[in-house]
């Protein structure tokens, strides 16, 4: 068939079935934008990290690396460079730091190199003079940066906050877009090596050192470099933190991936419904085009057309929405994980979210349009339209109920057994969901025709007839809102279960202190920055202060991880966080931290570890340590897992006597925000100490939880959205294109009271089913994720039963699609009885 006839017979058929094929693409264009949105938010956390990362390291392959904040000698750069086969190593002082201007604060990476860095081909130091301007030091920011803190003219003074110490530098230039690309939007200041180092108050330290080696020399190299570390450096490829990074945000990637995976799927429900409209005209078409004696191979050219057209519009649209919504709503969200790296906030569209979400729009406007495919093959050229006989239904029946309850089987079994495979469990579920689904529906119309003989009412009869009669259509419809609620439910409950473990890890953080004082920064919401305890004896002779304690914590590279130190003094109650132990004894636990070489690991460090309760294990520490474990906990919230020690083993092992943070303990009478106020007054307006009470340092981790878990709400909310418009849609469709069935019925005698609520019956049924299984697979799905989060991922997770969620969610669907649905119901009962004499 001719190119030109195929577009023909596309345009003769689009006129007659516009409004269908308007509603699949609507319906295929919601599952990209959401599978597209979704996708970008997730990718850019990563894209941004390794931008920042490509940026600085450059060609370098190798790095060494210190263990903490603290740096080590830059007088290892000259043996590092003797190191035969290295072609360049250029040192970096890398720190936290709180940036002040006149407009607001933000937290930043301080980056301190010399011109060295430069030959690496890093884009960020491309443009950045990296030598003090006539012997002053100064600083570099993106110009975005500058602009929100205020300070944007040649000479202007920030304020650094840093290690507790508040310094000022002043602002050489700013950087555009087109000296650095996409680190436009990193959070980074750009210093030289040596003003840097006078900022932190770390004279002659580095931070790492990044190493090229020459062509083919790279493991002779890394083996010289690991001699010269000595067992206190890491040495690690110049991408670690990138690879570090992706394990610290592997859980929320997931979850997001698989509720866009759902709210696709609840899309392709949508385009699916408006395509069956459609599947009566195409299988005539299928029989003129056979019986004109064109081959299957022609007439599948020109279905996939169809499939074509449809997809590259759905595909078009979709991006365009999606391109909004990754915008306006899934904007990346850094939250916890810039306490550990650098993360910026551009939105980076990759090549590969484009081609999930197209391929995914294409797949289902192929599967939709192919659905007579059978007919197609055929010998018979007249199959699409003859009469289908019976072919043993019922058996076929048993063989979907016997398949979903296998599925429901394996799903049950993930749950009991094997955890780590959540992702295939919920997979698993929603086969489950949609094999048994029509059994469902075939059990509640059965019910309804048991009532009906007690209803002095044609209603249930006619509407019970009138669902099996188009029974494609009603599983279909029912799919649509039982997928959309059984994900709502799983993500909402999941969710709320997971807030409240981390409320409780919030509350244990702070309950054995009653102010914190630390260095100022959102960047230092864990306490992990060191600093000297030079005003513990002021604090300490303060009215109202009963003691001062020594906090420490920082973060610990150990193996693929960045886990969370946490060292509270020894005299601290409680010592340990009592709802986050999982294993072991908690009296016991908390007697061997406080003596002393004893920590509590979360299970998921000591499971990667194969460390048991009072094995001992080596601790990869700026001074290497042995400790032994004295019980399990959760990660605390803190994804890549946290580790618990006393603060004077912490000081032995990082072989620093700097502190993390005070706590503060108020006498009796004295309240937290009293107390606040005098340390404030005490420490004086230009200290780099920040003060807070322990319930606002509460309330500030269960913020960040949330505005963390933020994007599966709004997943969450899209899919009951998609789920309501679509079933809205199909069903009005379908109610409208009954009208002759209507005017039939009026001839019969039916008044239009009746009709009307033969047509919410109808659609009260197949909400109901639909909407309530999906609530019930949601419940169990809820169970399979907190099982998930707990055990795999081992974040402290509350469980509970959402019962109210799914009822939530239930009414919420069933209830505004009712709504919505008795508009065109009642118009579509206008329709005049002389249309059913109409041919």
């Amino acid at each position: 068939m001719k190119p030109s006839n195929v577009l023909h017979l596309y345009r003769v058929r689009l006129r007659a079935r516009l409004l269908q094929e308007c509603f699949a693409v609507v319906g295929i264009a919601a599952g990209v934008a959401l599978l597209f949105a979704s996708q970008v938010a997730s990718s850019s956390l990563s894209s941004s990290v390794a931008q920042l990362s490509h940026g600085i390291v450059g060609n370098a392959t190798l790095q060494v690396l210190a263990r903490d904040p603290h740096g080590f000698d830059a007088h290892l750069l000259a043996r590092v460079r003797h190191v035969p086969g290295v072609r360049v190593a250029a040192p970096l002082l890398e720190a936290n730091a709180n940036a002040i201007g006149p407009k607001g604060s933000e937290s930043v990476e301080l980056v301190g190199a010399d011109s060295s860095l430069s030959e690496l081909g890093g884009s960020l130091v491309r443009h950045t003079k990296l030598t003090p301007f006539a012997g002053i030091g100064a600083v570099v920011l993106p110009g975005p940066l500058a602009r929100r803190i205020g300070v944007t003219k040649f000479g202007r003074e920030v304020t650094f906050q840093v290690a507790g110490r508040s310094v000022q530098a002043p602002l050489y230039t700013q950087l555009t877009a087109k000296q650095i690309g996409p680190l436009i939007s990193s959070p980074v200041a750009v210093a030289s090596l040596e003003f840097a180092q006078e900022m932190t108050g770390l004279g002659g330290r580095v931070s790492r050192i990044l190493v090229e080696p020459a062509p083919g020399r790279e493991a002779e190299v890394r083996t010289a470099l690991i001699r010269l570390a000595g067992g206190r450096l890491n040495v690690e490829p110049a991408s670690f933190d990138e690879r570090l990074f992706a394990r610290a945000a592997e859980a929320t990637n997931q979850s997001t991936a698989l509720f866009a995976v759902i709210s696709a799927l609840v899309g392709f429900l949508f385009a699916f419904n408006a395509m069956l409209f459609t599947i009566p005209q195409r299988r005539r078409l299928i029989a003129d085009l056979r019986r004109d004696g064109y081959r299957p191979s022609a007439v599948i050219g020109v279905i996939l057309f169809d499939a074509t057209v449809l997809g590259v519009v759905a595909c078009a649209l979709g991006l365009l929405l999606g391109e909004e919504l990754s915008i306006h709503l899934f904007r990346s969200n850094p939250g916890y994980l810039s306490s550990a790296f650098a993360v910026g906030s551009q939105r980076v569209v990759s090549w590969q979210s484009i081609a999930l979400a197209v391929g995914g729009g294409m797949l289902a406007a192929s599967v939709a349009v192919l659905a007579p495919l059978r007919d197609i093959l055929s010998r018979d050229p007249l199959a699409a339209i003859t009469p289908k006989q019976g072919d043993g239904s019922s058996a076929g029946g048993g063989r979907v109920a016997l398949a979903g309850l296998v599925c429901l089987g394996a799903a049950t079994a993930i749950l009991l057994a094997a955890p780590k495979q959540a992702i295939l469990g919920m997979v698993f579920l929603v086969v489950a969901l949609l094999l048994l689904l029509p059994i469902l529906l075939t059990v509640a119309l059965m019910l309804v025709r048991r009532i009906a003989p007690a209803i002095t009412s044609a209603v249930p009869h006619v509407a019970t007839m009138e669902l099996s009669a188009a029974r494609t259509r009603a599983v279909a419809i029912a799919a649509t809102g039982a997928v959309a609620v059984f994900g709502s439910v799983a993500i909402q409950a999941a969710h709320g279960d997971l807030l409240g473990g981390l409320e409780n890890a919030a509350h244990d953080m702070n309950a054995f202190t009653d102010v914190w004082v630390s260095p100022a920064g959102t960047y230092n919401l864990l306490r992990t920055a060191p600093f000297p305890a030079s005003d513990r004896g002021k604090l300490e002779r303060l009215p109202g202060v009963r003691a001062v304690r020594i906090y420490r914590g920082g973060l610990l590279d150990y193996g693929e991880r960045r886990v969370w130190v946490i060292a509270p003094p020894r005299e601290a109650t409680p010592l340990l966080a009592p709802t986050q132990i999982v294993e072991g004894d908690k009296a016991l636990a908390t007697r061997r931290v406080r003596a002393g070489g004893w920590a509590v690991l979360s299970k998921a460090i000591a499971d990667e570890h194969h460390l048991r309760i009072g094995q001992s294990f080596a601790l990869p520490t700026p001074e290497p340590s042995v400790f032994r474990v004295a019980a399990l906990s959760t990660n605390i919230g803190w994804a890549p897992g946290a580790i618990i020690m006393n603060a004077d083993d912490f000081a032995r092992a990082w072989g620093s006597p700097d502190v993390s943070a005070y706590n503060v303990l108020l006498a009796p009478g004295v309240s937290q925000d009293q107390g606040r106020r005098a340390i404030e007054r005490a420490l004086g307006p230009s200290s780099g100490l920040a003060v807070q009470t322990a319930q606002s340092h509460a309330e500030e981790q269960r913020a960040l939880s949330r505005q963390g878990l933020k994007r599966l709400t709004q997943i969450a909310t899209l899919i009951l959205v998609a789920a309501v418009l679509a079933m809205a849609a199909a069903m009005g469709n379908m109610i409208w294109q009954r009208r002759p069935r209507l005017a039939k019925l009026k001839l019969e005698g039916f008044p239009r009271v009746e009709l009307w609520a033969t047509i919410l019956l109808e659609s009260l049924i197949l909400l109901g089913v639909g909407c309530l299984t999906g609530a019930v697979f949601g419940l169990y799905g809820q169970q399979l994720l907190d099982r998930a989060l707990a055990n795999v991922i081992n974040f402290p997770v509350v469980y509970s039963f959402g019962v109210l969620t799914a009822l939530a969610s239930l009414a919420i669907v069933t209830a505004t699609a009712a709504a919505i649905i008795a508009l065109p119901g009642y118009l579509a009962t206008k329709v005049p009885p002389s249309v059913a004499l109409q041919d």
